[in-house]
């Protein structure tokens, strides 16, 4: 057979005459059944090294279409992966099918089949597919164990997704006793018992010490679980060392750019609707333009919004990162020269650490998206203020503090009203006394809610007013009020909705409710706009100061608690001081409105703080 031959389609791209040659041979012997399985992955891997994928699937397509292998379900099985690889999601879909009809028990088809249906969107049909597979461990000959773990963790993943926290906790349950040394297993399964208000979060799980439980939970769930810094602290390191592999790197190492204007970079996937996306407006256009340069590395969610277009306004230059790899980000970041690099994720989801550990600022800071030391050994500095971050909770950093004046919160008027709503609308009793309470419901721990059920019967008209996250968490909730011995209708659950029906929900309270120990941020911003009164307990780590920072920049120090019974109290005075009660809404709500000078002052504050940073750090460089 030679090229001329139809059966071997010359490709578009110039190929050199040997594989050229070797390819139609390879062809003719597969369309002649005269090539083994072994020999049809070496050829395949000969001509994918040469950069001919559309040969390698000619190759595949020709030889399953002659074969009468045994095994040829292995030869569907890569045919699919390299479909898979290069986009062709139908095409792979088909190969799947097939492999597994030959094979009904290669637990990889399963697998790979049931991602092909995700990406497509049909996540039934996925979670159908490896639960098929999963069905599979009682037979004689099940498959292997591996993928059997696997299977489950795709259908605990989606069903997280999805909000059907039993599903996935049940999922991950099964996954943990076939292999119980998951890690990242185990840290999913306490957050969505987290999520779901099942309390206690921890309970015991066969072949898993409570050591392993601990040291497994991520950072963000023990922001909500303890107040304990060294805890937070262990926390982080342990889930950076098991999670980023990154060998870190200098790249900017020795540069020192001299601009007339600090070149500022920051790096975010939250430049939307997003709690940190929302607060950040007014801080970026206050940036002094005479002395910096302000650069986005953006690899948020194109949302459409007004406010997102604010945002991209706001720098002077903008940069989409989103399909570029880490190290690519970090050499675009190295040629247009920033001098500080912050990021705005922490150990949030959605981060991208692999950036910063190439080091490619020789300044690089974290900034509002996870309140508590990341234990990340690529940055030099935190922002954060002396209230939220005293000097005993120093040592608990890997990061130094970059104090501001104020709250490192940025704190300002919302630039547009709201559309006034009524109680009625919401199941809200008219002459009830609204209590609050509005952040993601995982915050909600067992101390807090049940100093919340002693708030109700404290405050006999109260209602406590909760975020109806997802049916199973909301049951949950209601569960708990009734071993409290509250009646189902002093809760009332609020669904979620856009952010302003939200800020207009909020004016409906007579108080918020902050949480402890994860205190509210971008929302107790909303709640003060809406001239609602706040109360918050401080503890000793940052996220527990975070509403104590916000109240005393506007000098409201008075609603700080510093233990349980104090908050209890401080709600139950609010809720005597009826007459008072409007009167302290209207002064709230000019003190915000005199409060337009924030921004820019935590600006001008940052900017203070960079400057003397990056001095520092290239006067150590010198």
């Amino acid at each position: 057979m030679n090229a001329r031959n139809p059966v071997f389609e010359a490709p578009d791209t110039p190929v050199k005459p040997d594989i050229h040659a070797q390819a139609a041979a390879w062809l003719a012997q597969a369309q002649q059944a005269q090539m083994g399985l072994g020999q049809l992955f070496e050829c395949a891997e000969q001509l994918q090294v040469a950069g001919q994928q559309p040969l390698v699937l000619q190759l595949y397509e020709v030889w399953l279409a002659h074969t009468q292998d045994p095994n040829k379900h292995m030869a569907s099985f890569n045919h699919g992966s390299m479909l898979q690889s290069m986009g062709m999601t139908d095409q792979a879909h088909s190969a799947y099918k097939q492999c597994v009809e030959w094979a009904p028990r290669f637990g990889q088809a399963y697998i790979n089949l049931g991602l092909i249906y995700e990406k497509k969107g049909l996540r039934d049909q996925a979670v159908e597919t490896w639960s098929t597979l999963v069905g599979m461990r009682l037979l004689k000959d099940p498959p292997a164990n591996d993928m059997l773990v696997m299977a489950l963790n795709h259908i605990g993943r989606v069903h997280e997704d999805q909000r059907q926290y039993v599903l996935a906790e049940q999922a991950m349950a099964q996954s943990l006793a076939l292999n119980p040394k998951q890690k990242g297993v185990i840290q999913h399964w306490a957050h969505i018992r987290q999520k779901s208000c099942k309390w206690p979060v921890f309970k015991n799980l066969p072949g898993i010490s409570p050591h392993e439980m601990l040291m497994a939970t991520s950072p963000l769930a023990m922001l909500a679980m303890s107040d304990d810094p060294v805890q937070q602290l262990l926390t982080a390191h342990a889930f950076v060392e098991r999670t980023y592999s990154f060998s870190q790197e200098y790249l900017s190492k020795g540069r020192q750019y001299r601009h007339e204007r600090l070149r500022l970079g920051y790096v975010s996937g939250d430049l939307c609707v997003h709690a940190v996306g929302l607060l950040l407006p007014e801080l970026l256009e206050h940036h002094d333009r005479s002395k910096f340069d302000i650069y986005a590395y953006d690899f948020s969610p194109e949302d459409g919004t007004a406010h997102r277009q604010r945002l991209k306004t706001a720098f002077t230059h903008w940069r989409s990162i989103h399909s570029m790899k880490d190290r690519d980000v970090a050499e675009l970041v190295m040629a247009d020269e920033i001098d500080v690099l912050i990021d705005l994720h922490g150990l949030s989801a959605g981060a991208r650490p692999g950036i910063f550990a190439l080091h490619p600022a020789p300044t690089q800071g974290t900034y509002l998206g996870f309140i508590g030391t990341t234990g990340m050994p690529w940055f030099d500095f935190v922002i954060t203020d002396a209230y939220a971050l005293p000097p005993a909770l120093e040592p608990y950093f890997t990061e130094k503090p970059l104090h501001v004046d104020g709250s490192f919160i940025p704190i300002n008027a919302d630039p547009e009203p709201v559309v006034p709503v009524q109680r009625a609308e919401f199941g809200l009793p008219d002459k009830a006394f609204v209590m609050t309470s509005f952040g993601n419901v995982y915050k909600i721990n067992p101390d807090m809610f049940a100093c919340w059920m002693r708030l109700l019967r404290r405050i006999p008209n109260s209602i406590l007013w909760l975020m109806d996250d997802n049916p199973r968490t909301t049951e949950s909730l209601k569960a708990e009020a009734q071993k409290h011995g509250m009646a189902a209708d002093r809760l009332v659950f609020a669904t979620r909705s856009a952010h302003s029906q939200y800020r207009a929900k909020l004016a409906l309270s007579d108080v918020f409710l902050d949480n402890y120990p994860y205190n509210c941020g971008s929302t107790t911003r909303d709640v003060l706009n809406a001239g609602v009164p706040l109360v918050t307990l401080s503890g000793k780590t940052m996220v527990s100061r975070m509403g104590g920072s916000i109240l005393t920049a506007l000098n409201l120090s008075q609603w700080i608690a510093q233990d349980l019974q104090a908050y209890e109290d401080k709600v139950v005075a609010l809720s005597n001081d009826g007459d008072q009660l409007g009167l302290i809404k209207k002064e709230l709500g000019l003190r915000i409105a005199h409060a337009h000078q924030q921004p820019k002052r935590l600006t001008r504050s940052i900017e203070k703080g960079l400057l003397a940073f990056h001095r520092q750090n290239q006067e150590r460089e010198l």
